[in-house]
C-alpha cells in the first residue's frame, strides 16, 4: 500500500499493515531528525533521538500508533517552523519521558539547559493539590522557560490534532479548557517575552484557536467565557475522568 494513501485507510489495514504503516513513519522522521544532527550543531538532539525511541519503545498512543511518532512529529513540525535549536528540539524529543517512563531529569543524555526544559514540560502533582492548584503551578513554571513554553504548544497542538477520533469526549473537554484558559494565555504573553519566536508562537496560537474552536462544537461545550470560569468550576472541568464525569459539569455543556 502507498504510504501517502494510507494514512487515509488506517481502519481498513490488517495489524501487519498497520505495523508496516507506522513503522515507515517513524524511521523516515527518525532518519530526517538525524540528518538534521548531522551539521554537529546538534549534540543534544542526537543524543536525545536514540534515547527517546529506547524509552518509549513499549508504549503505543491511543490510535494504536508507536509513542515515538509523537515526540518525533514535535521536533520535525518544530524544524519545518524554521526552530532549529538544540535545546528545544532535544527537549520536544524528551519531553515525555520523565512522566511517562519513570525516567529521572539526571539521567537525560543532555545538558543542563535541556533537562532544565524537560523538566518545566512534565507535570506532577503535588500531595494535597486540587487539579486547578496542579494546572496553575504547572503554567506558571512553563512560563520561566522558552523552549519548554513553545514545547507545551507543539505537544498541545499536535494532541488536539488527532483527539476528535482517539480521545474519550471527557479528555477532550478538559483538553479544550485547559488550552483556552491556560496555555493560549502563556502563548500570547510569551510573543513579548520572547519576541524573536512570535512569528512561530502566532502560528501555534492560530492553530490552536482552530482546534479548540472545532472540537468544542464536536464535544457541544461552551467556551464563549469573557473570564475564565471561577476556581471550583475551572477545578471541577479538570478533574473529570471518564464521560460519565461531564454531568458534573453541566453548565459548559450545550444543548445542541
Amino acid at each position: 500500500m502507498d504510504s501517502r494513501d494510507a494514512r487515509h485507510d488506517l481502519i481498513r489495514m490488517t495489524k501487519e499493515e498497520k505495523i508496516a504503516y507506522y513503522t515507515e513513519r517513524s524511521t523516515k522522521m527518525f532518519t530526517f531528525m538525524r540528518g538534521v544532527c548531522s551539521d554537529g550543531k546538534h549534540p543534544n538532539t542526537a543524543r536525545a533521538l536514540g534515547y527517546a525511541r529506547d524509552k518509549h519503545s513499549e508504549r503505543a498512543r491511543a490510535s494504536g500508533e508507536p509513542y515515538i511518532i509523537h515526540p518525533l512529529s514535535l521536533a520535525c513540525d518544530a524544524v519545518g517552523m524554521n526552530l532549529n535549536e538544540d535545546v528545544l528540539l532535544a527537549t520536544l524529543l524528551l519531553h515525555d519521558v520523565l512522566e511517562d517512563e519513570g525516567a529521572l531529569a539526571m539521567d537525560l543524555p543532555v545538558d543542563e539547559e535541556t533537562k532544565r526544559a524537560v523538566e518545566c514540560m512534565t507535570i506532577r502533582k503535588m500531595s494535597g493539590e486540587t487539579k486547578l492548584e496542579t494546572k496553575t503551578r504547572y503554567y506558571k513554571n512553563l512560563a520561566t522557560n522558552r523552549y519548554a513554553t513553545i514545547g507545551k504548544g507543539f505537544d498541545r497542538r499536535h494532541n488536539l490534532s488527532t483527539m476528535a477520533k482517539d480521545m474519550t469526549r471527557a479528555s477532550i473537554v478538559k483538553n479544550c479548557f485547559e488550552t483556552w484558559f491556560f496555555l493560549l494565555p502563556l502563548l500570547k504573553d510569551s510573543k513579548l517575552r520572547w519576541p524573536e519566536y512570535s512569528n512561530q508562537i502566532h502560528t501555534l496560537r492560530t492553530t490552536l484557536t482552530g482546534y479548540v474552536n472545532t472540537l468544542s462544537v464536536v464535544v457541544n461545550i461552551d467556551l464563549s467565557y469573557k473570564n475564565a470560569p471561577d476556581d471550583e468550576l475551572m477545578n471541577r472541568i479538570l478533574s473529570v475522568k471518564t464521560d460519565e464525569d461531564l454531568t458534573k459539569i453541566p453548565e459548559i455543556l450545550t444543548t445542541t
